[in-house]
């Protein structure tokens, strides 16, 4: 990635900072000279950035869920440090399981804060990204914003959802010049799997299938996984680059599962293309038309 010299101090607000992979990017952030307004639903583990950092932390108790809570922790951040560069969306939680075990309100759960919270927060601070005519969003994501395992559908849902809004903020802000890109991590060296929800409704029809994945989940290799540290200096990294991607995964092992990905929808593509092509030609012109509003060619 081509990087460009930051010459003030940036102005990032990240949401679940008290732990993994957003407390990593908030003290990374803070190691190199930024600023943090910096989000949790309990902010007593960001104490010890405050005390490392003074002055250049702010921590805010904010539940993503919360539609008027979002707005005055934007706001909180404006009335501190006058401006926000990056937004990074990083709370959530894992749902794993049969999606048929899952109950419906399982799935609201996972949707009011994984969907519904990121929108939240957008919704709270694009309006000041818009103003300035800059800003980064990042979303954290991971190789499921791509695909889906048997017992990661809900997850899946989830990231894939908002990664469909992302794109299409992606184009409509683009002119405002604000970016956003969403961070597709493999296994993480964090808390997340390990404080997963499991789906309530246990179906021995799925042991052969979502159970198997689940166990092999418990036991990733450790290629599959990286440590929070290296998460968080690429996420320092991307937002140097003068030109971010939309998306970036972030390991080989991810890597190599979206790019199996990729060539199986590439695959499925070539199977029938008297069928794609003779009944859906006008899809190619409709996505030529997002590619110009996008600047992409």
């Amino acid at each position: 990635m081509t990087e460009i010299n930051s010459t003030r101090p940036r102005v990032w607000f990240i949401t679940g900072t008290s732990s993994g992979v957003g407390y990593a990017t908030a003290k990374a952030a803070l190691d190199h000279g930024d600023l943090v307004a910096a989000t949790a639903r309990n902010t007593r583990a960001i104490d010890e950035l405050i005390t490392a950092f003074p002055g250049r932390v702010l921590a805010i108790e904010l539940d993503v869920r919360d539609e008027q809570a979002a707005r005055k922790a934007v706001g909180a951040a404006i009335g501190e440090f006058g401006r926000i560069d990056v937004v990074f969306s990083n709370a959530g939680f894992a749902l794993v399981g049969s999606v048929e075990g899952t109950s419906d309100k399982q799935a609201r759960e996972l949707f009011d804060t994984g969907f519904f919270g990121a929108l939240n927060v957008l919704r709270a601070a694009l309006p000041v990204l818009r103003s300035q005519r800059s800003g980064h969003v990042l979303h954290m994501s991971s190789i499921f914003g791509e695909m889906s395992f048997p017992a990661t559908g809900m997850l899946a849902a989830v990231k894939q959802s908002l990664g469909g809004a992302i794109q299409a903020m992606s184009a409509e802000l683009a002119p405002m010049g604000i970016r956003f890109t969403q961070v597709e991590a493999g296994g993480i060296r964090t808390e997340f799997l390990a404080k997963w929800t499991v789906a309530e409704h246990a179906i021995p029809d799925y042991d052969d299938t979502a159970g198997a994945t689940l166990d092999g989940l418990k036991h990733l290799p450790p290629e599959a996984s990286a440590d929070v540290s290296r998460i968080a200096a690429a996420i320092l990294r991307l937002v140097e680059a003068e030109q971010p991607p939309m998306r970036l995964a972030l390991g080989s092992w991810a890597e190599g599962i979206i790019r199996n990905e990729i060539a199986d929808r590439s695959a499925d593509l070539q199977a029938y293309p008297k069928v794609s092509l003779k009944k859906y030609r006008p899809i190619a012109a409709l996505k030529e038309s997002r590619n110009v509003s996008s600047g992409r060619r």
